[in-house]
């Protein structure tokens, strides 16, 4: 049994140090770097990227009312996640047209993201404009997003959901809107 565990543990002590030895140098090589990102040849995945890396990135690709494909400044693809919000599933009422608002808003321009943490396959960022204009705000007001009170506690956000739901506007318009989260539970 000792045989096994020694076996074990060598075995795991050695994986990480033969499994990305690229990884490695080129961390040290561009730890002064602002973006802070690993370059490679693939699209960079959310476990390469660091709570609290802000850095610019141009809009390539609308997934949906509140992820997005981006191109940092090495020309590298990332999938966002944008933070505070959950939009209407694509096959959802207004999930069309909450992609729609996001691809009006932001594709094929260039938006600072700031990494909150990860999820699945994505990074969840917060993402503005250089004049501060906050995506997950302006998609809120604008009704094509709930505010997501389970990953985000901001009264701004908040706010602006209540205002959209007495003003009707964008999703509240529908008489029975459903939310993302219970939708998916459906599905």
């Amino acid at each position: 049994m000792k045989i096994k565990l020694l076996i074990f543990c060598a075995i795991t002590l050695c994986l990480p140090s033969c499994n990305n030895n690229r990884h490695h140098r080129n961390e040290n090589r561009n730890r002064e770097t602002t973006t802070d990102f690993y370059i490679s040849e693939k699209p960079i995945s959310a476990f390469q990227i660091k709570k609290g890396v802000e850095c610019p990135v141009r809009v390539v690709g609308i997934t949906d009312g509140d992820t997005f494909k981006g191109l940092t400044s090495d020309n590298q693809q990332i999938k966002c996640r944008i933070y505070g919000i959950d939009a209407p599933e694509k096959k959802q009422a207004f999930g069309q047209k909450s992609k729609q608002y996001l691809s009006d808003l932001i594709f094929g321009k260039t938006v600072t993201i700031k990494v909150q943490g990860k999820s699945f396959d994505r990074v969840v960022v917060w993402c503005y404009f250089d004049d501060g204009k906050d995506i997950s705000a302006e998609m809120i007001k604008a009704g094509m997003a709930w505010h997501f009170k389970k990953y985000s506690n901001d009264d701004e956000y908040a706010q602006l959901e209540n205002k959209s739901r007495q003003m009707k506007i964008g999703l509240w318009s529908d008489k029975t809107p459903i939310a993302p989260w219970e939708w998916r539970k459906k599905k």
